[in-house]
C-alpha cells in the first residue's frame, strides 16, 4: 500500500489508516503514540494521540489528538447510531480544546468544499445545518435560549469558483471578528472503500484543505491563524487505484497467487492512464451519504458547544 501511495500520490487523510500503515502485518506499537479504544453499543471510538516528534514522524501527521468514530450504519440514517455519535462528538469536543473554551466565547464555524460537486459538499451542508446565533447576541438577544454562545459560519467555497484562496477568507474574518476557536468540516479522502460514509474524524491539529485529492492548499491551523482549530471530517471518496489495488489483492488470496506490489501498481497506474494517472470516486449513495453526515455533525458539534439545550432547539437556529 505504502508503495501505492507514493506512486499515485495520495494524501492519508485519516489517522487510523496512518496508524495501520505504520504498524503493517506486525502490529507492532508505535513509538510515541498512545491509542485508546471505547466500544458502545452501535459505535466504535479509537481516540490516537500523537505525543512527540518522534512519533509525528512515524505518522507523517502533526502532534495532537484524533478521535475516530466508526460506525457501519452511520450512512443508513439509523437513530440510534445517531445519538450515539452526537454523544461521542459532545464528549470528545471539550476533551480536544483541554476545555479551554467559555461558555461566552465566539465560534466560527467553516464549512470547507465546493457545494457544486456532491461529494464536496459535506462542509457547506454542515453550515446549513448548524445553530447561528451570533446576529441574535447584537440585535435579538430575547430571541435566544438561555446559555446559547454565539456562533457564525461560513462556507467560503473553493479557488475555482471565487478565485479566492480559502486560507484568505479565514484568516481575515479570525482577524476582523476574533472567535475563541475555529470548527473546520471538511469531506475527507479514504483508502478503503469500507470508510465510505462510516467514519467521521475529529482532531485539534487543523486541516489542509485538498490535501486528500493531492491539491493542498493553505493550512488552517493554530500556528497560522492564532486560535485554536478543530477539524473534522467524514470519508466521501476513495482513489480508484485503491478499489484497483484491493481487488487485486483479493484475487491474488483467493487464489493463491502471489501479489506483486510493483506488478500491481504498474499495472494500475496503466489501466488510469487514460484519466492522467489518477481517478477519484464515489458512491451512488453520495447524496444520502451527505445529507446525513452532515446533519449528524452539524448536531455533534452543536450539542458541545450548546450544552443542555436540547436538539430541537437548537435545530430552530439553523440556517
Amino acid at each position: 500500500m505504502n508503495h501505492l501511495l507514493n506512486q499515485f500520490s495520495l494524501n492519508v487523510d485519516l489517522a487510523v489508516e496512518a496508524r495501520d500503515l505504520v504498524r503493517g502485518t506486525a502490529n507492532r506499537e508505535i513509538q510515541g503514540v498512545e491509542e485508546k479504544v471505547e466500544k458502545m453499543e452501535q459505535i466504535k471510538i479509537t481516540t490516537i494521540t500523537i505525543k512527540d516528534d518522534q512519533g509525528a514522524q512515524s505518522m507523517g501527521r502533526p502532534i495532537g489528538t484524533y478521535v475516530t468514530i466508526e460506525s457501519p450504519p452511520l450512512k443508513i440514517n439509523d437513530p440510534y447510531v445517531k445519538e450515539e455519535i452526537i454523544q461521542a462528538m459532545s464528549k470528545s469536543m471539550p476533551a480536544l480544546l483541554n476545555n479551554a473554551l467559555q461558555p461566552k466565547d465566539l465560534v466560527l464555524l467553516v464549512g470547507l468544499g465546493n457545494w457544486r460537486a456532491t461529494a464536496d459538499s459535506l462542509g457547506p451542508k454542515f453550515i446549513e445545518y448548524s445553530p447561528i446565533t451570533r446576529h441574535y447576541h447584537q440585535y435579538a438577544p430575547e430571541a435566544l435560549v438561555e446559555g446559547m454562545r454565539p456562533t457564525c459560519g461560513i462556507a467560503p467555497g473553493v479557488l475555482g469558483i471565487t478565485g479566492l484562496e480559502t486560507f484568505e477568507v479565514i484568516k481575515g474574518l479570525v482577524e476582523k471578528i476574533k472567535p475563541a476557536i475555529l470548527v473546520v468540516v471538511d469531506a475527507l479522502a479514504a483508502q478503503n472503500v469500507d470508510r465510505i460514509g462510516t467514519t467521521i474524524q475529529m482532531g485539534n491539529t487543523g486541516i489542509q484543505p485538498g490535501g486528500g485529492i493531492g491539491n493542498a492548499r493553505h493550512a488552517l491551523t493554530q500556528q497560522e491563524l492564532g486560535v485554536p482549530v478543530i477539524a473534522i471530517g467524514c470519508p466521501t471518496i476513495v482513489n480508484a487505484a485503491v478499489i484497483a489495488n484491493q481487488a487485486i489483492q483479493k484475487f491474488c488470496s483467493s487464489t493463491g497467487s502471489t501479489f506483486n506490489d510493483v506488478t500491481a501498481t504498474n499495472s494500475i497506474k496503466e489501466t488510469l492512464s487514460f484519466f492522467g494517472g489518477s481517478l477519484t470516486v464515489t458512491p451512488k449513495e453520495i447524496d444520502d451519504i451527505i445529507e446525513n453526515s452532515s446533519r449528524i455533525i452539524a448536531l455533534g458539534v452543536a450539542s458541545s458547544l450548546f450544552p443542555g439545550i436540547s436538539q430541537e432547539q437548537l435545530v430552530l437556529y439553523a440556517n
